[in-house]
């Protein structure tokens, strides 16, 4: 089994900064690191001095602290505005309205900000339609969904002290059903709520599955309500836990039985019912964000918000699967990535390694996938060496949807000072890259979800930089710094559209950078034994692989047979692996 992770967990934290992170610090001397903090219920409170040090950096932030959205009117504006500023303060991370956030070491963390409204989601409430937009974020496209670690809600649950003999009064707030869908959809191994300013810790209880397409698991689910911190009664507000991330632990320690369980608390029927009945009785068709047929005047219509358009995975030019894509500009393909021509490229080996799937960046991606970046990065470094040349690597993750590290070679005798220059740029450009430590990983110094840029040198040393809200970060930095004189010295490629060749020209490039790059292409070999065997079996080179020797270079030319084959047919909309 996975080494386990250790969490803390916080109830309302109600401006009561200090209080909170020397607890933690005291519990960390006691206890050793802890990976991160998730705190739920009010984080702000009506006096919020305290907070003031922390973002200034006079005090410091143990450890990665996650908080959810606001739960009252008068909390809203110590948010950003901004929906894509995350970091309140360095160490301090507002998830968001409502989403999925699967950490570094792949613990899962589904999350809604705010209490149940009516039936509209504001800055400060969610509806329904929060919680089916969060479901499809979990479970659409994801067809081994097994469930998540975390659900977080500052609203408990409905019913959860229902089925057990552990009873407790709730008077603050009133609970909800839709954090109780959330919980049957979802199976958390853990729901953690605030809020109601008293602790209780509920037996475990599994939820059953709920059909033929329903792949969660029917682990064990657990809730904790938490107090507030430092509250007079001395109830417990902050809880630690060890746990090994849902997606890294084998099926039977999942399924285990424990001797303490009790029956679900909520009825799915029910809950299914209770919310949305009043839009499978309508019988008017309605608007996704509002009613069309409803008249409005002027005024009402100008109050209408620009409704967030949800991603078009269909549309990526880099998902592999998508129509999309550009499949003549692949280089070769791995099992969860793939290499290819850079579009527009600053010299001809100018390539990009993305992942297969869905990413929109290099950080909380699978290990598997990492791994296999990792391994196109040797290989590119011992193609680019054989020309005597080195590579740089690098990333931008703004104004982009699908993970692109690039990749682009340069002499050796040109890496001299290539720091400063890059450095100096920066700073002439009006940001300034920062020079990641060598015990440091990138996803330990930027936040989730904040936009970046970070560049490899040859050395190994990592730049980067955070893209604050307010930056203009131009998009063609790199190339800027690599067409500059002292590096490359091509002014004229810095814009990627200028550099656009014919199609014809591009396939006939790619056929000589396939064949320049097949003797260093460790893809071959794998297919070679998970998909040639296979693919030669039920094809008609099934003769010539039988009477010919099975050597490196007719396992080449068989494999890039098919491979051919198989990129060439944009219709089947398949990865290959």
């Amino acid at each position: 089994m996975s080494e386990k992770l250790k969490v803390l967990v916080c109830g309302d934290v109600e401006g009561k900064f200090d209080s909170l992170f020397k607890r933690v610090d005291s519990i960390m001397k006691k206890s050793g690191p802890f990976d991160s903090l998730l705190c739920v219920g009010n984080f702000f409170g009506i006096n919020n001095k305290e907070f003031i040090p922390y973002k200034l950096g006079d005090k410091k932030v143990p450890l990665p602290t996650y908080i959810l959205g606001p739960n009252e009117d008068y909390h809203v504006k110590e948010y950003p505005s901004d929906q894509a500023e995350f970091e309140l303060c360095p160490n301090v991370y507002y998830l968001g309205k409502r989403g999925l956030y699967t950490d570094s070491n792949g613990l899962k963390i589904a999350y809604i900000s705010g209490v149940s409204g009516t039936n509209t989601s504001g800055s400060w409430t969610f509806s329904e339609k929060d919680v089916t937009e969060l479901c499809d974020a979990c479970l659409r496209g994801n067809p081994t969904f097994r469930g998540v670690d975390f659900l977080l809600s500052s609203q408990w649950p409905s019913n959860i002290t229902s089925e057990t003999s552990k009873k407790i009064s709730l008077s603050k707030n009133a609970t909800s059903d839709l954090p109780a869908y959330l919980c049957m959809r979802l199976k958390p191994r853990y729901v953690i709520s605030g809020l109601e300013g008293v602790f209780y810790e509920r037996p475990p209880f599994r939820c059953p599955s709920l059909g033929d397409h329903d792949t969660t698991l029917e682990s064990v689910t657990r809730f904790l309500g938490l107090a507030r911190v430092g509250n007079s009664d001395k109830e417990k507000w902050i809880y630690a836990l060890s746990l090994t991330p849902l997606d890294k632990m084998k099926l039977s320690e999942l399924l285990q039985k424990s001797t303490d369980e009790t029956p679900c608390p909520f009825n799915f029927q029910d809950l299914e019912s209770k919310i949305f009945r009043n839009k499978r009785k309508s019988s008017t068709p309605l608007q996704y964000f509002y009613d069309m047929n409803i008249p409005e005047d002027e005024n009402t219509r100008k109050k209408h918000k620009k409704p967030k358009i949800d991603f078009d995975q269909s549309k990526c030019w880099f998902c592999l699967a998508s129509p999309s894509v550009e499949k003549h500009l692949i280089i070769c393909v791995g099992t969860t990535a793939y290499l290819a021509l850079a579009k527009g490229a600053l010299v001809d080996e100018h390539f990009l390694i993305c992942p297969i799937e869905h990413y929109q960046n290099s950080i909380g991606q699978p290990a598997e996938v990492l791994n296999e970046i990792k391994q196109f990065k040797d290989a590119l470094k011992e193609f680019y060496a054989r020309n005597g040349k080195v590579p740089i690597f690098f990333e931008r993750n703004y104004k982009t949807s699908h993970m692109q590290l690039q990749a682009v070679p340069i002499p050796k005798n040109a890496t001299r000072e290539l720091k400063d220059i890059f450095i100096d740029e920066s700073e002439s450009q009006g940001f300034k890259l920062e020079i990641l430590d060598s015990h440091n990983r990138l996803d330990q110094v930027l936040p989730p979800k904040v936009p970046y840029f970070t560049v490899e040198l040859p050395d190994s040393m990592v730049l980067y930089t955070k893209i604050q809200g307010n930056t203009n970060f131009p998009l063609n930095f790199a190339r800027e710094v690599l067409a500059s004189g002292p590096v490359l010295n091509m002014p004229e490629r810095v814009e990627w559209k200028e550099c656009l060749m014919d199609r014809k020209m591009e396939e006939n490039l790619i056929q000589q950078l396939r064949s320049d790059f097949e003797p260093f292409d460790f893809t071959i070999w794998r297919y070679t034994k998970h998909v040639l065997y296979d693919q030669v079996e039920s094809s008609s080179m099934i003769y010539s692989a039988r009477q010919q020797p099975w050597n490196y270079t007719h396992v080449r030319k068989i494999s890039r047979e098919i491979f051919l084959k198989i990129t060439s047919d944009s219709k089947t909309g398949r990865s290959i692996h």
